[in-house]
């Protein structure tokens, strides 16, 4: 299944019609995408963002509080003249799972409706985990989270997020270089042993639907989001608001582009990206950065200062390749990434300023990653919910 950012399913996986039905799904489903997306609005915005009747808009609301999908308080007292229209905000008795394996560890999180992350588990490993650990892993975490729900919540899918390339219609990993995975049917095994439908995505593509819908950001039309943790570095790309995907859900593998070097990737090249930005040596500085109040920026020592130097050097040949063919309004750095915004801002632009011509440079800020540890979980779920933006009336 093919997933838009404004998380609907493909064209391709949606009946279309002109019916009674069809009209009324498709009605349902904006009111309940909008919803999800603003997180909170009034009866009467959607009103003005859909289109339709007052009394149209009411009764599409009403079926979709009645479906534990959104739920809807009166308004705040104000003062003015008719009577407030009440707030619309997403339910959260639909749940969705979201998976993300790395090197290191198996993420498991719960997230509700309006990209809200209620649970989320870091699954440590003592070795890279296999496609069968994954499952094993997500499945116990998976029954924990099942024991622990309310009456009236009920999981609607998992959606995973892989650090390699996967083809989307079939949430399957070619492969995933730095897991050691080659043609695994991870959709299938998880759907297996949790019985309920899987769709798995690209890690970075996950992060740029979460950071182009709930990040923080003004004008992320034409982003790119650039990820880089313990499995490497991937990139998702987001064009006129729609996430470029290529012919298999193969794009953005910016990780792999040549930036020099002689070093031996786990892709099979010499000098890919990833092999020149590493997570390992900047570790202090991320911790530093996380932990730091009010955002105040960490200050590299020396030996950090000229390991941040050649990697901010290798970063923005990537970057700076991908604004020229691109030509991106926003950057997005998420993950160990988010330290060269932060410590190495002047540095970048220099090295951007070599790398990139000064037409679309001029246009583009690079930014660190608005929502944290959560930016993976929030995609991964996105996958998963889908299929209820796009026909609210089949749940």
């Amino acid at each position: 299944m093919g997933v838009s950012v404004n998380g609907s399913e493909d064209h391709r996986a949606v009946r279309v019609g002109t019916s009674t039905d069809d009209v009324r799904r498709r009605n349902l489903s904006s009111v309940l995408t909008l919803v999800h997306h603003h997180r909170a609005l009034s009866r009467a915005e959607l009103t003005r963002h859909t289109g339709l009747s007052r009394s149209t808009t009411k009764d599409l609301v009403e079926e979709l509080v009645a479906r534990g999908l959104v739920d809807e308080t009166p308004a705040p007292s104000v003062s003015q003249v008719g009577r407030p229209s009440p707030i619309v905000r997403p339910g959260d008795r639909v749940l969705a799972v979201a998976v993300t394996p790395e090197v290191d560890a198996v993420t498991v999180g719960l997230v509700a409706m309006g990209g809200a992350v209620l649970d989320m588990v870091r699954c440590p490993t003592e070795r890279i985990p296999t496609a069968a650990d994954t499952v094993a892993i997500a499945a116990e975490a998976v029954g924990r989270i099942r024991r622990g729900l309310r009456e009236g919540q009920a999981l609607t899918a998992v959606g995973v997020a892989v650090p390699g390339l996967v083809h989307g219609p079939e949430s399957s990993v070619q492969l995933a270089p730095n897991l050691d995975w080659h043609d695994v049917e991870i959709g299938q095994m998880l759907s297996a042993a949790m019985k309920l439908p899987v769709y798995a995505a690209n890690d970075a593509n996950v992060g740029a639907i979460a950071e182009h819908l709930f990040g923080t950001h003004l004008n992320a039309d034409h982003l790119i989001y650039v990820n880089g943790g313990p499995s490497g570095i991937g990139a998702g790309f987001v064009v006129a608001g729609g996430l470029l995907e290529g012919v298999a859900g193969y794009a953005g593998e910016l990780g792999h582009t040549y930036v020099g070097g002689r070093e031996i990737c786990h892709c099979g090249s010499v000098g890919c990206l990833e092999t020149e930005v590493t997570q390992a040596p900047l570790a202090r500085l991320l911790a530093e950065l996380d932990s730091a109040p009010g955002g105040a920026q960490p200050l590299p020592n020396s030996a950090e200062s000229d390991v941040l130097d050649r990697q901010t050097r290798a970063l923005a040949i990537a970057l700076g390749n991908a604004i020229n063919m691109l030509n991106p309004r926003l950057i997005v750095l998420g993950g160990f990434l988010r330290v060269f915004p932060a410590c190495a801002a002047s540095v970048l632009r220099a090295e951007l300023a070599r790398h990139s011509m000064g037409a679309p440079r001029d246009l583009v800020r690079v930014v660190p990653a608005t929502l944290g540890a959560d930016t993976l979980v929030i995609g991964a779920a996105e996958l998963a919910f889908a299929p209820v933006l796009a026909d609210p009336g089949r749940f």
